[in-house]
């Protein structure tokens, strides 16, 4: 059904101004691509966020991706417009995908069903493996000014009885794992007094604090640590078990804890904050449904029928039976670097996570000599809008693959990495432990045990964290550990700066040729980002990145 004119032109306007709004750029046209224009995958949350808000309609994310314009969006969407306000006869517009409340708050402390594919396949693995890695992530935060943990604590508990997953637990029933939800809040927080003692001493005392394990059986599986440094200044440390947040969660909670501590109200997300619960039940039945062959049939037609080729060895692994000795690399770049970056994008058209990877992916086949090189990163999977300010795991690993021509110019890398990074997202919604055993059955249950090149460019969560005016918050770094195979890189963006870090085992890379290899991906990155209609060959001289080889 189509709208009627009036109404049809109002919605082709409101999604081009939705579409400029998000990419903070007024000559958009109706014509243009959106990613062409700058748009990524984090950006297009954000699109089909506002287009469910504002019009009242859901957009399904592949179509949104493989639309060749806006224009097609705004058909698209014009088009469930037309049946929204039409409806079925005598039937009430849904909430939900099944007509349920997705956000509706279920009864106290019951089990609410199976827990999600990536919590089942966490949970069980560690059961089975005591060697398994510790899933955590944390957050350090210096605060300076006053400050009152009873404050903080009344905040927290007011945080947790919004989000149910910071209340949930996990037991084993049948081969698989399922969710309990607690009826009350209960933040676990610690006040410790370190005044006076050297700042190494107190970082070596968080590194261990933030890896000691939680028992799954039991809520909360996060906990809080104030640390006081001084009359007027604390660490505020946050850590979570993997299985109940990841890194987006991060950025929610921060958000509402702000709100709850200075007494205000938490932020209101219509339509934003379904039950995780729910979506882990829509995740089995997708599934189930289908949905595994299809992204079985996409990877496959990405990656290589050997599993074997999929683990990346750089020239410098040392191929040892185990891990040992985790290890890491900490780098601020050159502020020139960051400015190039910036400026490169906007030449390129492509966000800095694709002009970074794309850079990436050039030293990773100047040192392997790979033609087709895959590296490992993080799908935010947040596609659906309901979902969007939910606390949960979500993220899922993927592969991006791309052809890798150094005789070509780095513009058309950027360009090829862009579409491998498109169709990574639209596949990338289930679980890569589920989805490789789909495509390699021959593969163990568990744990990834095979190196890889992992790399993912994302601002430092948490950044929206704040206790009021007359109260500063900066970001604190611990001293990250590896906890899987091969090397691990982020590109961290922190307000004007950006910061290399990298993540390995010795026992599999010698410190010095991640030194190495680190220093020829941000040189690599400054020169190909400067002249990117060159050919990358004229620019990569192997002479000048020998440390690549080992």
């Amino acid at each position: 059904m189509m709208c009627d004119a009036g109404q049809d032109r109002t919605v082709r306007v409101r999604v081009l101004d939705i579409h400029r709004s998000v990419l903070e750029d007024e000559s958009v046209l109706a014509e243009d691509n959106f990613y062409d224009m700058g748009g990524d995958s984090l950006l297009s949350l954000q699109v089909l966020g506002r287009i469910e808000r504002e019009l009242g309609v859901k957009v399904p994310p592949r179509a949104f991706f493989t639309a060749e314009s806006i224009a097609q969006v705004a058909d698209l969407v014009a088009d469930l417009v037309a049946d929204l306000v039409a409806g079925p006869a005598g039937d009430p517009v849904a909430s939900g995908a099944d007509g349920a409340d997705r956000g509706a708050p279920r009864p106290a402390g019951q089990d609410t069903g199976r827990a999600s594919m990536a919590q089942e396949w966490a949970f069980l693995s560690s059961l089975r493996d005591p060697q398994a890695p510790i899933l955590q992530f944390h957050a350090v935060f210096r605060v300076s000014g006053p400050f009152d943990t009873q404050r903080l604590e009344a905040a927290l508990n007011r945080v947790a009885e919004r989000h149910g997953s910071l209340r949930t637990g996990f037991t084993e029933a049948d081969g698989t794992a399922r969710q309990s939800v607690e009826p009350e809040a209960r933040a676990d927080l610690a006040v410790i007094d370190r005044r006076g003692v050297a700042e190494a001493e107190v970082d070596e005392y968080l590194r261990e604090f933030v890896r000691r394990p939680f028992d799954r059986s039991r809520a909360p599986l996060w906990r809080t640590l104030v640390v006081r440094r001084a009359d007027a200044e604390v660490l505020l440390v946050f850590v979570f078990d993997h299985m109940i947040a990841d890194g987006w969660s991060l950025d929610t909670f921060v958000e509402d804890l702000s709100a709850a501590y200075r007494g205000a109200e938490l932020p209101l997300r219509d339509g934003q904050s379904g039950a995780y619960a729910d979506w882990a039940a829509g995740q089995w039945k997708a599934w189930e449904g289908g949905r595994a062959e299809e992204l079985a049939d996409y990877w496959r037609s990405q990656l290589s029928a050997d599993p074997a080729e999929f683990a990346l060895r750089l020239p410098g692994y040392r191929g040892t039976e185990g891990l040992s000795k985790p290890a890491s690399l900490v780098r601020d770049l050159d502020p020139a670097s960051a400015r190039a970056l910036r400026t490169a994008c906007q030449d390129l058209r492509a966000t800095p996570y694709c002009v970074s990877m794309s850079a990436v992916k050039a030293v990773v086949a100047l040192a392997t000599g790979r033609q087709r090189v895959t590296l490992l990163t993080t799908n935010a999977n947040r596609l659906d809008g309901a979902y969007q300010s939910t606390v949960g795991w979500f993220a899922n690993g993927v592969f991006p693959t791309t052809d890798v021509d150094l005789s070509g110019t780095f513009r058309d890398l950027v360009s090829a990495v862009r579409a491998s990074i498109l169709g990574a997202t639209a596949h990338g919604d289930m679980p890569a432990m589920f989805v490789r055993r789909r495509i390699w059955p021959e593969l163990p249950a568990g744990f990834r045990k095979d190196p890889g090149v992992y790399f993912m460019y994302n601002d430092v969560w948490g950044g929206g964290l704040g206790f009021g005016e007359d109260v500063t918050v900066a970001t604190h770094h611990l001293t990250e550990d590896a906890d899987s195979p091969g090397l691990h890189m982020w590109l961290l963006r922190e307000g004007e700066g950006l910061r290399l870090q990298a993540l390995h085992y010795e026992s599999e890379y010698a410190p010095e040729y991640v030194e190495g290899f680190a220093d020829s991906v941000v040189r690599a990155l400054d020169l190909l980002a400067a002249q990117p209609d060159r050919p990358m060959s004229d620019l990569l001289d192997p002479r000048e990145f020998a440390a690549l080889r080992g």
